[in-house]
């Protein structure tokens, strides 16, 4: 099964909305029980796709940000995520052994913030800023920090 597939049953739970872009074509046959939004502007980078998501939820009071290149997430870390959250956290952030990864769990109150990113920036840039005690973390498996971008980083797994 392609990596986004593994990915998208780690959230099987959840309600989600899946964004895509340049693979279009080869993933919409795959993603036919899903909500799907294509991103026009994928070029531009990844803000267009979390923004793209984020309306989508905007009456939530958090939102998951998930990458679909990274199947070795748990269930067990995104419940960990989850569960971490309240209303002080602008964010849940993963960490295995210290190191910060994703999926990161956003508050409502970073929407507009995130509404103004352009280009190849994550929320990672606005998180950055943002003072220790705004933020929360929590301990999770090797998987948070794993992503697939080529078969290379595939073939060293």
């Amino acid at each position: 099964i392609p990596i986004i597939m593994r990915t998208i049953g780690i959230y099987e739970d959840l309600e989600k909305v899946i964004i895509v872009g340049k693979y279009v074509n080869e993933l919409l046959p795959l993603l036919m029980d899903q909500i799907v939004i294509y991103n026009p502007f994928w070029k531009e980078g990844i803000s267009t796709s979390i923004k793209l998501g984020l309306r989508f939820f905007k009456d939530y009071d958090a939102v998951l940000v998930a990458l679909g290149d990274m199947p070795f997430v748990t269930k067990d870390d995104v419940d960990k995520i989850i569960n971490a959250f309240k209303p002080s956290c602008k964010a849940v952030i993963p960490t295995h052994k210290g190191e910060k990864g994703n999926p990161v769990l956003i508050s409502k109150s970073l929407f507009g913030e995130i509404e103004k990113l352009r280009g190849d920036l994550g929320a990672k840039v606005i998180l950055n800023k943002m003072g220790m005690e705004e933020l929360c973390f929590v301990e999770c498996s090797e998987g948070v920090l794993i992503d697939i971008d080529k078969k290379e980083d595939l073939m060293r797994l």
